[in-house]
């Protein structure tokens, strides 16, 4: 079954940059112009800046398959992988046979005009870390779904949320794609309600890919793992399991929402920087808690420095910018992870031995957490200073962020990963999509 999608993967040309927003949507208009019979090209929502949002809709199947690119700015291959796939979906009649497939490029462009300084520089971590954005999770559009429980309630979708509400109410997709970049490590898939066949293809995608198959994630304590780097994705509910009563800060997921349908989600996350290590599950000859304990010292001791400059900075910001939120956003997070993972540590499961795949994993936690933070910081003083805002604590802010952003800058740099190229990043997502899209309407 996916010896002709391995062939497809091998096909592959070379990229050499992330595709800007205007890029994505004339590519978009491209593909219509060259196959009209084939595609159509429509707005299905609009931003909360005035962006449109289009879906390319190829083929004549009698069962729907989504796919979303650029789910968090920060995350751009999925661009690409747009539009990979799409090229090929009408350049191929066997691959698109059985569905009508529709292809999102950007579903947060306002987002990833932020994120843009950097695509044309993929693997360049200064570029990376000075151009990052990543908003807070309640303007996330991955994320504000509605979770109506009284423990964790919100309703506070946004305008993108509400189009691919829209879009996936429509089309009821037998499969949705949603096409992330993790930072570090190895290749990772979540999935929501798929069939033992479709984790065993996920499964498969690293060797095809020649990409290491991350084997211990540290963004989501005690999540259930279905089989070697491929992860069920919680509900809402677990995620904020023993949080305080009352409105949540993020909502549900798009694969929460769509399994209302009976969708499948499949979500894919290639790193920007592959170490070999997050394959190796051999012994690391220190138990668990060891592990963790010296990452979260380092995570902590980060976070503070980075919200010690913040205080010195707060008080003479005037500007209300999406990085001073993001920012928050990150620190509250970083306080979370800190948290759950302490438990684990202090729990039964501290005292086994560690893994090499979760020393990878967890000495990378605050070399990607802390970067970007102070990253953010760095953007979000700037800011200030292009309005003429250029009191003495935002001033001696910035050097302490610069500073920060240095030393953890030179740290990471130090990490054995290397960068993966986008060639290989966009085989990675494909593969996922059209195996489960393989599996499912066979």
């Amino acid at each position: 079954m996916f010896e002709g999608i391995r062939a497809v993967l091998a096909g592959l040309p070379e990229v050499d940059r992330y595709p800007t927003v205007d890029e994505q949507q004339a590519e978009l208009d491209e593909l219509a112009g060259r196959y009209p019979e084939l595609v159509t090209v429509r707005r299905v929502g609009t931003s909360r800046q005035g962006e449109p949002i289009r879906v390319a809709s190829i083929g004549d199947g009698t069962a729907n398959a989504l796919v979303l690119g650029g789910p968090h700015p920060n995350e751009p291959v999925g661009g690409l992988t747009v539009r990979e796939l799409g090229r090929l979906l009408c350049a191929r009649p066997e691959l698109r046979a059985g569905l009508r497939w529709h292809l999102v490029p950007c579903i947060d462009p306002d987002g990833a005009r932020l994120n843009e300084s950097w695509f044309a520089s993929p693997g360049d971590r200064a570029a990376y870390g000075r151009g990052f954005y990543r908003p807070d999770l309640a303007e996330q559009p991955e994320w504000t779904f509605p979770h109506l429980a009284e423990h964790w309630y919100f309703d506070r979708m946004l305008p993108e949320t509400v189009a691919l509400s829209r879009l996936i109410d429509e089309l009821r997709p037998v499969v949705q794609a949603s096409l992330h970049n993790a930072e570090y490590g190895g290749l990772f898939h979540y999935t929501t309600g798929a069939s033992p066949e479709v984790v065993a293809a996920l499964a498969a995608v690293a060797e095809w890919t020649g990409l290491p198959g991350q084997h211990t994630v540290w963004e989501i304590p005690a999540v259930n793992e279905l089989a070697p780097g491929v992860l069920r994705l919680p509900p809402v509910a677990e995620l904020t399991e023993g949080a305080p009563a009352g409105e949540g800060a993020f909502g549900a997921s798009s694969a929460e929402y769509a399994a209302r349908h009976g969708t499948v989600t499949v979500i894919t996350e290639v790193p920007i920087w592959a170490d070999p290590r997050a394959a190796d599950t051999s012994p690391a000859g220190q138990h668990l808690a060891e592990t963790l304990t010296a990452c979260l010292a380092a995570l902590s001791a980060g976070t503070e420095a980075v919200e010690s400059a913040l205080t010195v900075a707060e008080p003479a910001l005037r500007l209300d910018t999406p990085h001073h939120r993001g920012l928050r956003g990150m620190l509250s997070a970083a306080h979370r992870m800190h948290a759950g993972w302490q438990r684990i540590a202090a729990g039964p499961d501290g005292a086994r031995p560690a893994t090499v795949a979760e020393v990878c994993s967890f000495q990378s936690l605050p070399h990607t957490m802390v970067p970007r933070m102070a990253g953010t910081l760095l953007r979000l003083l700037d800011a200030e200073r292009a309005t003429g805002n250029v009191r003495p604590p935002l001033r001696a802010a910035r050097a302490q962020a610069e500073e920060l952003f240095t030393e953890w800058l030179r740290a990471g740099e130090e990490l054995p990963g290397t960068p993966i190229p986008l060639r290989q990043q966009v085989a990675a997502q494909l593969g996922a999509v059209l195996a489960a899209a393989a599996v499912l309407r066979s």
